[in-house]
């Protein structure tokens, strides 16, 4: 058996290294037809698109990609041809919220106003859109969210009210056609709706936001904000939007290793499963500590310079956003060859839950507990 996979896929070999006589690793925004068409298991990320173009004519039988979403498989092709596929919905769904956190951290100190003092609407309250939902709401925010596939998110209300927070924070599929089609749901009209000095916060996928009609409206707008992660040009974002947002990143905002490790784990099981083979290994045996663990406060430190440190701790946007700084002034050439390095070559970061915090009298310990970390008081 030959497996075929991405070479950004984390613990590639030690999950699937003995489960076939040959594992080959490839760019995945590369990847062609005639690199898979002898390959019995496709292993992808988000970046490669597998279609019929792809997979014609191949002899592959099972396609993972180890990532939340499948708007990048077209699905009904592989089931026309019996090809089994699985996802690993919910893997990243933890750093995705950190990474959120540690983006109103930037706009509090952009707007002087209190993080948690912020409403936010959440677009889409799937996996990661619920859990930031649930999060925000624990840490006393006034959050609402609205999903038309989520009952409890789906009335008329929410879908209107969503937009009208100081912080619109996207996480939705990308979809063309239906009635609750998301490309370019956020375009030049749903912007002008919103309030003058929002921030819009998409981390999903680049095409939900129609980035032109974006770039404009910060142009015409000096105090609304964005933070992207995600871009229509991806891997060549202009240098213009980049510039123009508050935070710009590199598409990597699900990417600490609890969530690529543990998209890798969710395929590694499916393929067991598609296999009928045992499973072996678990990811508990597999992922580094992190490097920083715990953190103790005195009785002087008040809950927001707490939250603040714990957050900062385990992720500081502002670093990605200085490495994204990089690619100014590159060719689109040059710069896609940066920006996939950025990811390619990213530091380690683990999740918020890996951190134990200590100190005396520390106030509103329920907040801390709502980030995931562990209190000892």
């Amino acid at each position: 058996m030959k497996i075929v996979a991405d070479e950004n896929i984390p613990l590639l070999d030690a999950f699937f290294s003995d489960m076939c006589q040959e594992l080959v690793s490839l760019p995945g925004r590369e990847m062609s037809a005639e690199q898979v068409k002898d390959a019995d298991i496709l292993l992808i990320r988000s970046i490669t698109q597998v279609n019929e173009g792809l997979l014609a004519g191949s002899r592959v039988k099972f396609v993972g990609t180890c990532t939340i979403g499948t708007d990048h498989l077209d699905t009904g092709y592989l089931e026309q041809q019996n090809i089994q596929y699985a996802n690993a919905p919910g893997c990243n769904a933890k750093a995705v919220v950190d990474y959120v956190l540690s983006c109103l951290l930037v706009l509090q100190e952009r707007t002087q106003k209190n993080w948690q003092s912020l409403s936010v609407g959440i677009v889409g309250a799937g996996n990661v859109g619920g859990l930031l939902y649930d999060t925000l709401k624990a840490l006393g925010v006034e959050a609402i969210a609205y999903d038309p596939n989520v009952v409890e998110f789906s009335s008329d209300q929410n879908k209107q009210a969503v937009w009208q927070q100081d912080v619109v924070s996207v996480h939705t599929p990308i979809t063309r056609d239906g009635e609750h089609a998301t490309y370019h749901l956020v375009d030049k009209n749903r912007l002008a709706s919103m309030k003058e000095d929002a921030c819009l916060i998409n981390s999903c996928r680049g095409a939900v936001v129609d980035n032109e009609a974006l770039l404009a409206h910060l142009k015409n707008r000096p105090q609304f904000n964005a933070i992207l992660d995600v871009y229509e040009q991806e891997p060549s974002p202009s240098d213009e939007l980049i510039q123009a947002c508050l935070i710009a990143t590199p598409h990597i905002a699900g990417y600490s290793l609890d969530g690529k490790y543990g998209g890798t784990a969710m395929i590694y099981d499916a393929l067991c499963d598609t296999l009928a083979l045992p499973k072996r290994l678990k990811l508990a045996q597999l992922i580094s500590e992190a490097p920083v663990r715990k953190l103790s406060f005195s009785q002087e430190a008040d809950t927001a310079y707490v939250l603040k440190q714990v957050i900062r701790n385990a992720y500081d946007v502002r670093d990605d956003h200085f490495r994204m700084m990089s690619l100014l002034g590159l060719s689109d050439e040059q710069k896609s060859k940066a920006f996939d390095r950025l990811r390619k070559d990213y530091p380690l970061r683990r999740d918020l839950t890996c951190q134990v915090v200590s100190g005396k009298r520390l106030s509103h310990p329920v907040w801390l507990q709502a980030l995931g970390v562990r209190v000892k008081q």
